[in-house]
């Protein structure tokens, strides 16, 4: 059986170059399994190697109800952001308060930081006043994680 690494390699593979100007995307992609079969687990790693290519928008459409994509943004905390995404974690963090977690505490590594304008609270869903943002993706990458409906 395939390493994640390699699963999630030859996944990315498949994908456009993101650095090639004026290029039409059209790639989309499903993760479909069993309950407690790594379906999270590998969407991360292909997330994380996506950023790391060069990708600036990620997406997640994360179940339909609160609960679930407040679960979803915890785990892309964990494994992909490296911060705490609840609002008052956020506002530590504006007043340089530390709020590693999960990835975000590996030593030796080189992060760049990827922005979400979703966050783990339950009403942290993605929103119009959300959209309005000053945000550059071309520079900083997004992550959004956002129920399906």
């Amino acid at each position: 059986m395939n390493s994640l690494d390699d699963t999630s390699e030859s996944i990315i593979e498949l994908l456009e170059d993101p650095s090639v100007e004026g290029r039409k995307y059209d790639r989309r992609g499903i993760v479909v399994g069993y309950v407690q079969s790594g379906k999270t687990a590998n969407y991360t790693a292909v997330i994380n190697k996506a950023f790391d290519a060069g990708f600036k928008l990620i997406i997640v459409l994360a179940g339909m109800h609160n609960d679930l994509r407040s679960q979803t943004q915890m785990r892309l905390d964990e494994e992909v952001l490296g911060y705490e995404t609840s609002k008052d974690k956020l506002k530590d963090a504006l007043e340089n308060q530390m709020n590693a977690i999960g990835v975000g505490k590996l030593f030796g590594e080189n992060f760049f930081e990827v922005f979400s304008l979703t966050t783990r609270d339950q009403k942290g869903d993605f929103t119009a006043s959300k959209a309005k943002v000053n945000i550059q993706p071309k520079v900083q990458p997004l992550l959004l994680v956002v129920k399906k409906m």
